[in-house]
């Protein structure tokens, strides 16, 4: 079981070390301010994050035998498959990159590489990620649940802000692909 637990980390500081690494490379490609809104709803996010770990570490959750070590290795492999595609999303979108909710001054459509399948990846892959490192520990469910939460309010709040700034082509590239997950939603 400690390799699953292993695994999880290691892909939580890949994640943080390439975010780093491609923030530098790409330095801030150009954007904005943050609105308000997105202020805030960080904020509550943060907040809603630390009660979830506070609440889940005080309820204990065990799986065991062999149910067990298989959700770890399938949590762990989501893990992973979620870290590669957000990272990919990451590295394919370049300077457009923004935190959630964060306006651009010229920002361009990307619709190629994992694009092609979902409008918003590296949402998608964060959320992959979360449902794995819920299955191997399982405290992270609650909190997992809020970010995950969060995401899905940050991908409809950029639907609208995408429609605005790209009215000719957004509604057709909507129609191609999906939300959040390939081939379904």
């Amino acid at each position: 079981m400690n390799l699953y637990h292993e695994v999880i980390a290691i892909c939580w500081l890949a994640f943080f070390i390439v975010w780093a690494i491609l923030a530098v490379i790409y330095q801030g490609g150009g954007r904005r301010a943050v609105p308000a809104r997105a202020f805030g709803s960080r904020l509550f996010l943060l907040a809603a994050m630390f009660l979830g770990f506070f609440v889940s570490g005080r309820v204990q959750l065990h799986v065991s035998g062999t149910l067990a070590a298989d959700l770890a290795a399938a949590g762990a492999l989501l893990c992973i498959a979620g870290l590669l595609f957000a990272v990919w999303a990451r590295v394919v979108l370049g300077r457009n990159w923004g935190m959630p909710m964060t306006l651009h001054a010229d920002p361009e459509l990307i619709t190629s590489g994992p694009y092609r399948y979902v409008r918003h990846p590296i949402y998608t892959g964060l959320i992959t990620m979360w449902i794995g490192s819920s299955m191997v520990y399982p405290q992270f469910t609650l909190p997992g649940g809020f970010i995950i939460v969060y995401t899905i309010f940050s991908a409809v709040r950029e639907e609208r802000d995408m429609e605005q700034r790209f009215p000719e082509t957004y509604p057709e590239y909507r129609k191609r692909s999906k939300m959040i997950l390939p081939f379904l939603i």
